[in-house]
């Protein structure tokens, strides 16, 4: 009986120890749930601060992008001139040209204005939604080139590349901080990238014959005779091409990659070559029509024969090389200019809004300082320009100089010559190249035609001026967790 209770009580002890066993374990099973509950809740709180962050800095990083593209102001011309833009970054007095509105990040930006203004917009701004988040923003300037405008939007403007950078934070319980780097690039397309280009959707639209040829060289590095090349005399249009005898295009031809209307195909030719072969034009390039001369220029006649006569903005000249008799015109305006009787008509660097021009008698135009622009109205003529009775001599040696711009639909007749460059921009207006000297250039219009075996230089140098400037686009994207 004794041996039982002794084993009772022994058992009663084991009993005891096992329970406490099992009351540890699962206390430790407990203990391992809550902490697995609690890591999971940090986890969850982490991932949804560095989510908040992030979308802070990313809403920092775009509101940057649109003050860039919608408030900036380029340099002046007065500044431009302390930044080095052959380095990357570019670099104003030697050091990097900077916005910041980020505190420890000083601006570098010459215009204290520009500085203000960016600083007050970006600077520990709150994100709407986001409780307790801020964003701050700095933006530097990597790259950037001046380049003259399209002839819808004239005037310098700039190409450039910049890099923001956004800081999104977070405070409370816990905070995080996140940065965000966006590059934007603002590009642009040149308008004359063709000897010519022919708007005109119909048949013939360029028509060659009588031994044209296109070829190119680069007015930025030299002459026609040092630079010359027999490629990129490229040539364009929106319907076809029609071509005979010798005619020869240094270049591409290109053009719809369907019929167009009774046209069998983009090229009808009875003879000549296309020596870069044929180039469909999916996506056909766009000319808009150039604004009206302002102020509009008045429709009088105003004929010059060896001297003014009284015509306003013109002065008498003695005897210009190559003519017996001279005269200047001033930058303004004028009307129907008729110039007859071999007289020279010089032209300085400006603006001439102009009604119509006709040269005749052997009359030339002389340009002796550049940007000349002939900005033509075309009022109640049919003719609104014809040089087939002069030519132009271009003393800068860049077609760029002497812009011919003109908007209407009336006939645009051109006359070239050992020194004829000039770019001419009617995209509305059929162009006829008169005799067979060479254009120095590029031409633009709804129809070319070439019947006198005109040969047209391409200048390459032209597709870095006369550009159409894009909107700001993103290039690159990156992030991370400070």
């Amino acid at each position: 009986m004794n041996s039982n209770r002794e084993t009772i009580r022994g058992q009663k002890g084991v009993a005891l120890i096992i329970s406490l066993v099992v009351l540890l374990l699962l206390s430790t099973i407990a203990a391992s749930l809550i902490f697995a509950t609690q890591t999971e809740m940090w986890a969850s709180v982490n991932y949804r601060i560095l989510v908040q962050s992030r979308y802070a800095a990313e809403a920092g990083a775009q509101q940057g992008i649109n003050w860039i593209e919608y408030n900036y102001t380029p340099p002046t011309s007065a500044a431009i001139g302390s930044y080095d833009m052959t380095k990357t970054p570019v670099l104003y007095n030697g050091a990097p040209v900077v916005l910041s509105a980020m505190s420890g990040v000083t601006s570098n930006y010459p215009d204290s204005t520009v500085r203000s203004a960016f600083s007050t917009a970006l600077s520990s701004q709150s994100v709407p939604g986001v409780p307790n988040s801020t964003y701050s923003v700095t933006a530097e300037l990597l790259y950037m080139r001046a380049v003259t405008g399209s002839f819808a939007s004239p005037g310098t403007q700039y190409l450039q590349t910049w890099q923001i950078t956004s800081q999104g934070s977070l405070t409370g319980v816990k905070s995080a901080t996140t940065q965000v780097i966006e590059t934007i690039d603002k590009t642009g397309t040149p308008i004359f990238v063709y000897a010519a280009f022919a708007t005109s959707a119909n048949c013939s639209a360029i028509n060659f014959s009588g031994g044209t040829i296109t070829d190119s060289y680069n007015s930025s590095n030299g002459t026609y005779a040092a630079t010359h090349s027999n490629t990129d005399g490229n040539v364009g249009t929106n319907g076809n091409m029609n071509m005979s005898g010798t005619t020869t295009i240094n270049g591409m031809l290109s053009g719809p990659n369907t019929n167009t209307g009774a046209c069998p195909d983009v090229l009808t030719t009875s003879g000549g070559a296309v020596t870069g072969g044929l180039v469909a034009l999916t996506n056909p390039p766009s000319y808009p029509t150039p604004p009206a001369p302002s102020p509009t220029p008045p429709p009088t006649n105003q004929n010059i024969s060896n001297i003014c006569g009284g015509v306003s903005g013109c002065t008498d000249l003695a005897a210009t090389v190559p003519c017996p008799h001279g005269v200047a015109f001033a930058p303004g305006q004028f009307g129907n200019v008729n110039v007859a009787g071999g007289t020279c008509v010089t032209l300085s660097a400006g603006t001439y809004n102009i009604n119509s021009l006709t040269l005749s008698g052997g009359s030339p135009l002389i340009l002796n300082s550049g940007p000349v622009i002939l900005n033509i109205a075309g009022t109640g003529t049919a003719t609104a320009i014809n040089l087939s009775g002069g030519s132009v001599t271009n003393n800068t040696g860049a077609p760029a100089n002497f812009q011919i711009v003109y908007g209407g639909t009336d006939a645009v007749i051109l006359s070239g010559g050992s020194a004829s460059s000039a770019v001419v921009y009617s995209p509305n207006a059929p162009i006829t190249m008169s005799g067979s000297s060479a254009w120095y250039g590029a031409v633009i219009g709804s129809s070319v035609l070439d019947s006198g075996g005109a040969a047209i230089h391409y200048d390459a140098a032209l597709q870095n001026n006369f550009v159409t400037v894009g909107n700001f686009n993103p290039t690159a994207f990156t992030w991370s967790k400070n």
